[in-house]
C-alpha cells in the first residue's frame, strides 16, 4: 500500500504497531510466501519483492517460496525507503478523528508520547480493521464459527529424512490421537535449511477482536506446542530427535474483522463466469480451510468463477477517504481465503495506496495507475 501510494506520487507515512514492517509474514513466521500462482507472477509490488528475494538468495522454490524472516523483512524496508516512504514503528493507534465523512487525523502512542499526524487519505491495513474500529466506522466482526483457526506457528529443526507426502498420509492414520482435537491435517513446510521446518499444527477458536479472548488463545498456542512436539518425537522417526528452534511472537489470525465496504466479495462471486464490477486485483484460487471443527469447512472448494476484489471493497462506507487493505477488506468471511494470503494482500495493498495517492478516483483514472505499476487485477 505505502509504496504504491508513493508511486502515484503521494507524501507517504506507515505507521506500525511492530518494532519494524512485515505483519504476519514477519513475525508470525508463515515461513513462505503463500498464496504464489503458477507460474511465479502476481504482478506489481509482489513480483518485486519475489525478484529482490532471489537476487539476494534469500529464496528457495519447493512447493511454496520459503525464505527466513530476516531477509524478508530487509527486502521489504529497502523496497520502501527506495520509494521514499516515511515510516514509524512501535506506534499502535489510540485515537482517530473525523468530521462529518471524513476522517481527518490518527493519534499513535510512541515512546510514551502521543502523535498526531493528518492526512488526505489514510488506509487501514492492520488486519484487524482498528483504525476503522477506532475511527468509529462501521465494521463487521463474524460469529467464531467463521473466523477460522487461530494458530502459533513454530520452527523445528533435527528433521531427518522428511518426505511430506509420506508424513502426511501417516498422520492421518494417527490423526485420532493427536493432541489438538481440531486439527486433523499435517502442515509443515521445509525451510531454506533441509533439517528444520514451520509447523502449522496448533489450533484454537475464539474471537481475536476481544483482548481477554487473545490473550487466553495465545497462551493455549504456547502450552499445545511442546505435546505437539513430544506426539511428534513419538510417533515419526522424522522428528526423533527434533527440537524447537523458534515460536512465532505473534499469534497468527486468518480473519477477525473487516470494514464495511461500498461492495462486498461474496461467496457467488467466487463462482461467477464473469468478474465482479471495478476489479481491482486477482483472488486466490480457493476459498476454506481451517475450520473450527477440522481442517476443511463445508463450503470449501476449489473456485470455478473469475474472482477478483471489486474497488468497493476496499472503500468505506463511513467515510469517504477511508481505504482497506488486506484481509480487513470488506468480504463474506466465507471467502476470506481468497483474499488474506500474501500475494493477494499485497495486491489489494497497492490497489487501496494508488486509490489513496489518486484521492479515491474514478475507476477508469484507477486502472491507468494500476496498469502503470504492472498491477494484475482481471483474468
Amino acid at each position: 500500500a505505502a509504496i504504491g501510494a508513493a508511486r502515484a506520487g503521494s507524501k507517504v507515512l506507515l505507521l506500525d504497531k511492530m518494532p519494524s514492517v512485515g505483519g504476519m509474514a514477519v513475525y508470525a513466521i508463515t515461513g513462505f510466501l503463500s498464496g504464489w500462482p503458477f507460474p511465479r507472477r502476481a504482478g506489481g509490488v509482489a513480483d518485486e519483492l519475489v525478484k529482490l528475494l532471489e537476487e539476494r538468495k534469500a529464496l528457495v522454490w519447493r512447493n511454496n517460496a520459503a525464505y527466513e524472516e530476516d531477509a524478508l523483512q530487509m527486502a521489504m524496508l529497502d523496497m520502501l525507503r527506495a520509494a521514499g516512504v516515511e515510516m514509524l514503528f512501535n506506534a499502535p493507534i489510540v485515537q482517530a478523528d473525523s468530521q462529518d465523512k471524513l476522517l481527518k487525523s490518527v493519534t499513535v502512542q510512541c515512546g510514551g508520547f502521543k502523535r498526531t499526524f493528518e492526512a488526505a487519505c489514510f488506509i487501514d491495513a492492520t488486519g484487524d480493521a482498528v483504525l476503522a474500529e477506532v475511527a468509529g466506522a462501521a465494521t463487521a466482526t463474524p460469529e467464531p464459527e467463521l473466523s477460522m483457526t487461530k494458530t502459533l506457528m513454530f520452527k523445528v529443526g533435527n528433521i531427518k529424512n522428511f518426505d511430506k507426502t509420506v508424513v502426511a498420509e501417516r498422520f492421518k492414520t494417527l490423526v485420532h490421537d493427536f493432541p489438538v482435537k481440531i486439527q486433523d491435517k499435517f502442515m509443515g513446510t521445509p525451510l531454506s535449511r533441509p533439517d528444520e521446518m514451520v509447523l502449522n499444527l496448533t489450533a484454537v477458536v475464539g474471537d481475536a477482536t476481544d483482548p481477554a479472548v487473545n490473550n487466553a488463545m495465545h497462551e493455549e498456542l504456547l502450552r499445545q506446542i511442546p505435546v505437539i512436539v513430544e506426539w511428534l518425537q513419538k510417533n515419526f522417526d522424522e522428528f526423533a530427535d527434533c527440537h524447537v528452534t523458534k515460536i512465532a511472537p505473534m499469534m497468527g489470525v486468518r480473519y477477525s474483522r473487516s470494514i464495511v465496504g461500498q461492495r462486498m466479495l461474496t461467496l457467488e462471486d467466487m463462482h461467477n463466469p464473469e468478474p465482479p464490477p471495478e476489479p481491482v486485483a486477482l483472488c486466490n484460487s480457493y476459498i476454506g480451510g481451517h475450520f473450527v471443527t477440522s481442517f476443511d469447512s463445508p463450503w470449501g472448494k476449489q473456485i470455478t468463477g473469475k474472482p477478483a476484489i471489486p474497488y468497493g471493497a476496499l472503500r468505506s462506507v463511513t467515510f469517504d477517504n477511508l481505504l482497506a487493505a488486506g484481509r480487513n477488506i470488506a468480504a463474506d468471511p466465507r471467502v476470506i481465503s481468497a483474499v488474506r494470503l500474501n500475494v493477494n494482500c499485497m495486491a489489494s495493498g497497492q490497489a487501496a495506496g494508488i486509490a489513496a495517492a489518486l484521492k479515491i478516483p474514478p475507476y477508469s483514472e484507477l486502472c491507468k495507475e494500476l496498469t502503470r505499476q504492472n498491477c494484475l487485477f482481471q483474468k
